[in-house]
C-alpha cells in the first residue's frame, strides 16, 4: 500500500470501519490509491495488517477475479523475507486482504531522517531484497510495486510488503497527490512508461531494486527531477546517476537499471553475485584491502615441531646389553595363563572321586587299613611293606 504510515497508526476517523469479517480494527496504518491498511486483532489475539479495496476499484468481477488468482499465489511466498498472506475475502464488500503485521520503519523514512546507509548495511539490504524477490518470483508473482516504501527494515532482515495482489497497473494521478505519484515513477522502469507498452514482467522489478539500492546507499535516486514528465524522460533516455556506490554494487545496480529488460539480470542472479562479491564491496568501503573470498580467511598456523618420546633402552657408548627381559610377563599374557577361578575351587567330593578311581580313595580320620592276612586268618608273612596311610581331610 502506498501513501505516508505511521509508525503506531492513527486512530480511526468516524468513516472508517470498526470491524471487517472476523477482524477487529484499531487503528490507521496507511492510505493509498487502492485503498486503506488498518492495525487490526485476530480472534485469537494476533496483532495484523488489515488492507480494505476502495469500492469503487472492486466493483468489477475482474477485479476480484484477478484477486482471488494473485491471493493464491502470493500464499506460496516463503513468509521469512515478505509479510505473509493470512487471509482474504474477495466476496466481502468491500474486499479484504490480511497480511502478517511487521513492527518496524520503512526504507524511505529511515532514509529520510538519518541519512544513507553504511556499506555493511546497505549490502545486507540488497541481499535481502533480492532474496525477497527471488522467492516472490519463484512463487509466480511480480510485485508491480518495489519501493523505498514497501521495504520494512525488521529486526533480523528486511521485508518487502504490499506485492502483487491489488496493485494499479496504469499510472493515472487518479486520486493520488503529485508527491506520491512522483514517488512511484521514480521506481518504474522504462517499458512501463513508453506510450506503447509493454507486457510487464519480471525485469520490471529488478530495475526497481537497482532503484531502492541506489536510493538507500545515496539518499537521491537515480533519475532524479522535478516534475513527472521530466522523471519519465530520464528514466527513458538518460543513463543513472550511481555516484556514492562501491565499485562492485555500482556496476550491478548499473545492470539491473538496464534500459532493455533482456539486459538485466534476473533476481536469483543478483543474490548469487551479491553473496560472491558483497564481501569485497564492504572491505573496501572500511579501507581494508579486498581479496579472494576463500584467501581472506586466515590460514592456520602449523602445529608446533614435538621430539619423539625417548626409547625404553638406548646403547650404551660402552657397547653394553640390553636389560634382562622382566620374568613376569606382560598383564594380558598373564591373564591368559591364570586357570578360571572356578577351577581352585572345586569341591572336596571332586578330588575324592578323583582319588578313588586312582585306588587311594582317602579313609576316614583315625582308622587304619588292614593288615593282609592268610588263608586261615594268620597274618601275612613276607606281604611286602605296609601301605601308607591317606592324609586325614
Amino acid at each position: 500500500m502506498t501513501g505516508s504510515i505511521a509508525p503506531q497508526g492513527w486512530p480511526l476517523r468516524p468513516e472508517d470501519p470498526r470491524r471487517l469479517g472476523a477482524y477487529e480494527l484499531t487503528a490507521r496504518l496507511g492510505e493509498g490509491g487502492m485503498g486503506r491498511v488498518y492495525l487490526g486483532r485476530s480472534p485469537a489475539g494476533q496483532l495484523v495488517a488489515v488492507k480494505m479495496i476502495r469500492t469503487d476499484v472492486a466493483k468489477g468481477e475482474e477485479f476480484r477475479r484477478r484477486f482471488r488468482g494473485e491471493v493464491a499465489r502470493a500464499r506460496q511466498v516463503p513468509p521469512f523475507c515478505t509479510a505473509e498472506v493470512l487471509d482474504a475475502d474477495p466476496d466481502h464488500d468491500p474486499p479484504y486482504l490480511v497480511i502478517e503485521y511487521v513492527d518496524g520503519p520503512d526504507l524511505g523514512t529511515v532514509v529520510r531522517e538519518r541519512g544513507p546507509l553504511s556499506p555493511a548495511n546497505l549490502y545486507g539490504l540488497a541481499i535481502g531484497v533480492a532474496t525477497a524477490l527471488t522467492a516472490i518470483h519463484g512463487a509466480g508473482v511480480i510485485h508491480r510495486d518495489l519501493k523505498a516504501s514497501n521495504v520494512l527494515l525488521a529486526p533480523g532482515s528486511p521485508r518487502v510488503i504490499d506485492f502483487g495482489i491489488a496493485r494499479e497497473v496504469d499510472t493515472t494521478a487518479r486520486q493520488t497527490s503529485t508527491g506520491e505519484l512522483i514517488g512511484t515513477v521514480a521506481y518504474m522502469a522504462p517499458e512501463r512508461l513508453e506510450p506503447a507498452g509493454r507486457e510487464l514482467t519480471r525485469a520490471a522489478d529488478v530495475f526497481a531494486w537497482g532503484v531502492v539500492v541506489a536510493y538507500a546507499g545515496t539518499g537521491r535516486v537515480p533519475f532524479p527531477a522535478d516534475s513527472l514528465p521530466a522523471m519519465a524522460v530520464r528514466i527513458l533516455t538518460q543513463e543513472p546517476d550511481l555516484a556514492g556506490l562501491t565499485a562492485e554494487l555500482r556496476d550491478l545496480v548499473a545492470e539491473a537499471l538496464a534500459k532493455d529488460p533482456a539486459r538485466r539480470p534476473s533476481a536469483r542472479d543478483l543474490l548469487d553475485r551479491l553473496l560472491v562479491s558483497g564481501h569485497q564491496g564492504v572491505a573496501r568501503a572500511a579501507g581494508a584491502p579486498a581479496s579472494d573470498g576463500l584467501r581472506s580467511i586466515p590460514a592456520r598456523p602449523a602445529p608446533t615441531p614435538t621430539r619423539p618420546p625417548p626409547p625404553r633402552w638406548a646403547p650404551s657408548p660402552h657397547g653394553s646389553a640390553p636389560p634382562p627381559a622382566s620374568r613376569h610377563p606382560p598383564p594380558r599374557a598373564r591373564r591368559a595363563t591364570q586357570a578360571p577361578r572356578y577351577a581352585t575351587q572345586a569341591p572336596r567330593y571332586a578330588t575324592q572321586d578323583a582319588a578313588r578311581r586312582r585306588g587311594s580313595a582317602p579313609r576316614a580320620p583315625g582308622r587304619r587299613r588292614p593288615a593282609p592276612r592268610g588263608p586261615h586268618g594268620q597274618p601275612a608273612t613276607g606281604a611286602g611293606p605296609r601301605a601308607p596311610s591317606s592324609p586325614s581331610w
